[in-house]
């Protein structure tokens, strides 16, 4: 898509290098987090530019459950 966004290396900035192995970033802290949740919270800042993830993620929206209809 064109968005105006740029890669970090077509804005000459060297990569990010937090990536330790797959699926796992490191945070500034040096905390670990999950890749599906970093891309998470990455959207989530992209979409809603002043959502503040300083107390971290505390629960879940929804809470899935198996059920079988009635048929």
């Amino acid at each position: 898509w064109n968005n105006g966004n740029k890669s970090r290396k077509k804005q000459g900035l060297s990569p990010a290098n937090r990536r330790i192995h797959r699926g796992m970033f490191r945070t500034n802290k040096g905390l670990l987090v999950n890749a599906d949740i970093n891309g998470a919270m990455q959207i989530v800042r992209k979409v809603f530019p002043n959502v503040s993830f300083a107390n971290g993620i505390v629960d879940a929206v929804l809470h899935p459950a198996k059920w079988s209809p009635l048929i």
